[in-house]
């Protein structure tokens, strides 16, 4: 059959998606997804409200019918023990916008549709967690990590300090609030600098790992995880800065995608520290969660979905989120801008031929396509809308279901 077909028989509609609604018309999506042990619900931009309160929404249905009790968020691992302390409730009440402001990073945490998500995180039952995902500062600096890390050491090995004082000073040159001006000044050190940079956090994570006895003794199992993921995910960042640093076509460091290995990871590392029931819901952007490699012009890349696919299998569900119409948020050049881009709404077009968007019908609705998988399946989608573009890939692979939200708008902090 072909793929519009396909899509009479496995497309059923959704009610809203208002996250205080009632989630009777959620209950064949919740069947579709009992089997799974880690669901990524993504997006294909952020800062979009309707996305936000979606996720929200599937949160809800996940921990109530499902059991799912880890909330894991494209954003700072660092950054986001502060939140999961907040929704633990372990940090008052009052610092919800300061914990959501700077514990969540991107600035996606200082959305209100993001801040009420983190309410119903506080009050839900089960009681669940948050963690962050990613690597520290927004890809932009480590040093949210090096504090980290600086913290434990300080009383179980001192002796660690100046090591970490060495690295603090050769970060601050290029760390800042964005990324664009960071790689630029990350590129401009001196290439001594950079390999230094890289030999310390080496020698950390050996001196971490000959030390692990020694140091689970001193603080505890719990606190040396966390710490050494830490050091982990600053390590795995320096990776990445390394290769935006390297010329296109050199050969000296590969191109590879250091911060969606440091995504998938963390999820790994959540699984292993909270035990064998445990049930994850990853939130990241469609193409960090899709089951294939990222198609760029020059070479695939793994995402996080990727790793996760490979590792887990079926026990990993990729649940790409998609929209037909409204304002989506895009990226414009801007001098005058932080970090010279600017965070701005941008009006969406009619779906391009060709794209997941131009086949799905109109209207709130969620499609399985794991059956169209098996090769019976003609003319299937092969890009899918990302921010107020497209992109090559082969969506029934990449996704086992999707959702398509008939019209999105920015959340209120960036700017049409």
């Amino acid at each position: 059959m072909d793929f519009a077909e396909f899509l009479t028989t496995h497309t059923f509609p959704l009610a809203t998606v208002d996250p205080g609604a009632p989630l009777d018309d959620l209950e064949p999506l919740a069947e579709r997804l009992a089997a799974a042990r880690v669901i990524a619900i993504g997006e294909n931009a952020h800062l979009v409200r309707e996305f936000y309160l979606l996720r929200h929404r599937l949160h809800r249905l996940l921990t109530e019918r499902l059991g799912f009790t880890v909330y894991a968020m494209e954003s700072g691992f660092s950054e986001g023990l502060a939140v999961d302390a907040w929704v633990r409730g372990d940090r008052p009440a009052e610092e919800l916008r300061a914990v959501a402001d700077h514990g969540i990073t991107y600035t996606m945490g200082r959305c209100q549709e993001m801040r009420d998500h983190l309410s119903w995180m506080r009050t839900a039952e089960p009681p669940v967690r948050f963690s962050g995902l990613d690597v520290p500062g927004s890809t932009a600096s480590a040093l949210p990590a090096i504090e980290g890390v600086r913290r434990y050491l300080r009383d179980v090995d001192p002796d660690a300090e100046p090591a970490l004082d060495r690295l603090a000073t050769l970060i601050g040159k290029y760390a800042g609030e964005h990324s664009m001006p960071a790689y630029a000044a990350y590129a401009g050190l001196d290439p001594a600098e950079r390999d230094l940079i890289t030999v310390t956090f080496a020698e950390l994570a050996a001196r971490f790992d000959a030390l692990e006895p020694e140091y689970r003794a001193a603080a505890g199992t719990g606190a040396y995880a966390v710490a050494r993921h830490e050091l982990r995910l600053a390590l795995l960042l320096d990776q990445a800065m390394r290769s935006y640093a390297t010329p296109a076509g050199v050969a000296t460091h590969p191109k590879v995608a250091a911060r969606d290995r440091g995504m998938a990871e963390t999820v790994f590392w959540l699984l292993e520290r909270f035990g064998p029931d445990t049930k994850i819901i990853v939130a990241a952007h469609n193409n960090h969660i899709q089951r294939t490699p990222v198609t760029t012009p020059a070479f695939p890349l793994s995402a996080a979905g990727h790793h996760l696919a490979t590792r887990l299998g079926p026990e990993y569900l990729a649940i790409g989120v998609t929209c037909t119409a409204g304002r989506t948020v895009t990226h414009r050049a801007d001098p005058a801008a932080p970090g010279g881009v600017a965070i701005v709404g941008a009006g969406l077009t009619t779906p391009e031929e060709g794209s997941v968007e131009a086949a799905l019908p109109a209207g709130l609705c969620a499609v399985d396509l794991r059956t169209a998988r098996d090769g019976g399946v003609t003319g299937a989608p092969d890009k899918i809308r990302i921010i107020d573009r497209y992109q090559p890939v082969p969506v029934v692979d990449a996704y086992d279901l999707i959702v398509n939200v008939p019209e999105v708008r920015p959340t209120a902090q960036v700017s049409e």
